[in-house]
């Protein structure tokens, strides 16, 4: 569970760095180290890998919350990892179709993030009532 949990960080590393390298591309390094106070409007890259990253944001508290209860409470046989696993690689190319635009593949992507994180929680049952 913990390469997972390190490998979806690593993937929030490349969504953070993205709007970075996009805004550079755009506007050049000097006025992306700047105040910013006088931007262009975003290019269609800066602006898919900012939302991208947003709704990457809204799924990651609630996978990590779950894997970390996953390690706690010893849960890290093959349902819980295959549900971190799914997360993963859904989140992963989720990035990917919505820097292309693919649709309806990003909204597919999201689902099978959100399923993946529903099979991490299966395992967790039992304790809740211990």
């Amino acid at each position: 569970m913990l390469l997972i949990i390190l490998l979806v960080l690593a993937l929030l590393v490349v969504q953070v760095q993205l709007p970075g390298k996009y805004l550079v591309d755009q506007v050049g390094a000097a006025a992306q180290m700047g105040p910013r106070d006088n931007l262009p409007a975003p290019s269609r890259e800066l602006a898919r890998s900012r939302r991208a990253l947003g709704n990457f944001l809204e799924t990651l508290p609630i996978f990590l919350v779950l894997a970390v209860l996953s390690i706690v409470y010893g849960e890290q046989g093959w349902l819980s990892l295959a549900g971190a696993g799914l997360y993963l690689l859904a989140r992963s190319g989720h990035l990917i179709c919505y820097m292309k635009g693919l649709t309806p593949w990003r909204s597919v992507c999201y689902l099978l993030s959100l399923i993946g994180n529903a099979v991490m929680v299966i395992p967790l049952l039992p304790h809740i009532w211990s």
